[in-house]
């Protein structure tokens, strides 16, 4: 791992812990600013909002600035969300320092994912987004448990102050270790980027559509299988805690698979691939859910499957975007963000509404969502990697 890919991983480590950690501390914060849960909860969604809104604006807005500095400061600004949010007891103030963060998240998210792929051979930009990502799911293995332990230990505003301290250490990285990475703009012959020539697309918007929509099928059933562990798996909250684990022990595994698999098999095939694998967990936990050492194999498929799709649909969109003269990579990359994080709402939304019915519910709706985007998904173009002029030089 090159030091400009492992800084990148720095940022989302950071970025992932903040978002992670917070849904466990969300009791305790509400203990200690004496706000009602359901308000403090709404935190959780803000944050979302914000991821949603700041990767594509943002990460278009910035696209031709000095990629270094960008994401530096914008890691800068995603401390100071976090610390102040450890700094204050309002509602007010502290959905608007979560908003701001999850602004911040959205655009390094961005920019990272496409500064990854601009770092290497179009062949291994894959493995590359794979690497970045990584922090991710190190931080969705670490957040949780690490939040709950610290809530019970210290102060909820200690973890906040920590992820700051976190955040700035991630900056600094960036500044150390990344290179000075600028968009070609002195060819007067090339067309002009255009962002809406990018939000248009139809074949930007076509991977864009199946990330929404399998993210939506995963997270309809993923939203509520705990209630699913509990109720029919008779599980206590430790072996959920445990089911939990290996889930995001899978999820490593297949990040680093799924950049691996998109680089070596092409977009089709690895986004059908990936979409088959969450189907196949979501029948499991459906009509298997009885047996525990059955659930524990549910939970593995679904992480690898759920984070394999990550790295490919993330590359698949980065490349189709560099296949249009006038469209942004950058905001490509952004809308992708934005399409796992509507699909996760939506499929959170879903799942509640079936949950009403009985616990394996949600599993069968997730279905839907997913049936549409593996049909979907058989339209893409196989080649994963598009010969051309790397846009970027270092």
């Amino acid at each position: 791992m090159s030091l400009a890919l492992f800084a990148l991983s720095i940022c989302t480590f950071a970025l992932g812990l903040a978002e992670f950690v917070a849904v466990s501390l969300v009791p305790a914060i509400a203990a200690g600013t004496h706000l009602n849960v359901s308000s403090v909860g709404m935190m959780i969604g803000i944050y979302a909002i914000g991821v949603s809104i700041g990767a594509p604006t943002l990460s278009a807005l910035l696209a031709k600035s000095p990629r270094k500095t960008v994401l530096a400061i914008c890691m800068l600004v995603f401390a100071a969300g976090n610390i102040g949010t450890a700094l204050t007891s309002s509602i007010a103030v502290l959905l608007l320092t979560r908003f701001v963060a999850g602004l911040m998240h959205g655009v390094v998210i961005a920019l990272a994912s496409s500064t990854a792929a601009s770092a290497v051979s179009q062949e291994k930009s894959g493995g590359a987004i794979a690497t970045v990502f990584a922090g991710l799911t190190v931080a969705l293995m670490l957040g949780v448990p690490l939040g709950t332990l610290a809530g019970s230990h210290f102060a909820w505003q200690d973890v906040f102050f920590t992820l700051g301290g976190i955040s700035i250490v991630a900056a600094m990285a960036i500044l150390f270790f990344t290179p000075k990475v600028t968009i070609k703009g002195d060819d007067s012959s090339k067309p002009s980027v255009s962002v809406w020539s990018t939000l248009t697309d139809r074949q930007i918007l076509h991977p864009v559509v199946i990330t929404a929509l399998t993210y939506a099928g995963s997270f309809t059933g993923f939203t509520y299988i705990s209630v699913l562990l509990a109720d029919n798996t008779h599980l206590s909250a430790s072996g959920i805690t445990g089911m939990f684990a290996i889930y995001g022990v899978a999820a490593a595994i297949g990040n680093a698979l799924g950049g691996r698999f998109v680089d070596a098999m092409g977009s089709r095939t690895a986004a059908i691939a990936v979409i088959i694998g969450i189907g196949l967990a979501l029948l499991g936990a459906s009509m298997l859910s009885s047996s525990t050492v059955a659930m524990s194999v549910v939970m593995a498929i679904w992480g690898i499957a759920s984070f394999g799709a990550v790295p490919i649909m993330q590359k698949t969109v980065f490349i189709t975007a560099q296949g249009n003269p006038v469209a942004s990579p950058e905001v490509a990359s952004g809308m992708n963000i934005a399409a796992f994080n509507v699909g996760i709402a939506v499929g959170s939304i879903l799942g509640g509404i079936a949950s009403h019915y009985s616990p394996s519910a949600p599993m069968f709706v997730g279905l839907l969502p997913l049936i549409l985007a593996a049909l979907l998904a058989f339209a893409l173009r196989q080649a994963s990697v598009v010969k051309m002029d790397n846009q970027y030089s270092s």
